[in-house]
């Protein structure tokens, strides 16, 4: 499916206003997964993209009454994607952070998280006040990305996490940082292999949208208030 990213007019706020041009009402909407992160997102058996995030997504397309196509990426594609117009939304436990707020528009806040370090049990245990002394590996571009830079540390970088995960099983370096959700079901698939550390960070996530597209935003914070409301 070609899709044509369009400046389109800005409004009196300078969010660029939904140009008729991209959008007549019928395009399906496209959303973007990362679908290396189980249980958030994730490729079954059948290689079929699932997982809590492809339902979340599923719900905003039938608030909006829309049909939806999903593009499996890698997580350094995501923003920039979204910033050039050719994708609509992305669900990915983004950290919502001033700087990505320049590039894309956020939802209100769907989850609140951290992120832990993954290691094994059979090498060193982590430390955030060691961060030095160990060889630490993150996916790239992001939060975690920058989060260790901010903090002098100059951690190895990987595409996928999985490729992240790959490396520490090969003792080529010590720990990985990421979500905490993520990593704990690692954890618990490795027959006590691997182990999590307890949450280093907090951290806010919301649904990735395009700036052009203030109803995929609108339809994502009617998602997320009728979850929470259905939260006892």
């Amino acid at each position: 499916m070609a899709l044509v990213a369009l400046a389109g007019c800005a409004d009196r706020s300078g969010r660029p206003a939904l140009d008729p041009r991209i959008d007549d009402g019928s395009r399906p909407l496209l959303f973007l997964a990362n679908p290396t992160e189980p249980p958030c997102c994730y490729k079954n058996e059948a290689g079929e993209i699932v997982g809590t995030d492809v339902d979340f997504a599923r719900r905003i397309a039938a608030k909006m009454g829309r049909e939806l196509v999903m593009e499996g990426v890698d997580f350094i594609d995501i923003l920039p994607r979204l910033k050039a117009g050719s994708a609509d939304f992305s669900i990915a436990t983004i950290t919502m952070t001033e700087a990505r707020r320049r590039d894309v528009d956020f939802s209100e806040p769907y989850g609140e998280g951290g992120a832990r370090f993954l290691y094994r049990t059979d090498g060193k245990k982590p430390r955030m006040s060691q961060l030095n002394a160990i060889r630490i590996g993150i996916e790239s571009d992001s939060a975690h990305d920058i989060y260790l830079c901010l903090h002098g540390c100059d951690p190895k970088r990987y595409i996928r996490i999985q490729d992240a995960v790959a490396a520490l099983k090969r003792n080529e370096i010590d720990a990985v940082l990421f979500d905490g959700i993520q990593l704990s079901t690692l954890a618990e698939a490795s027959n006590g292999k691997l182990a999590v550390s307890p949450q280093e960070t907090r951290e806010y996530y919301g649904v990735a949208v395009d700036k052009r597209r203030p109803d995929v935003l609108a339809a994502a914070n009617a998602v997320i208030a009728e979850m929470k409301g259905s939260v006892k």
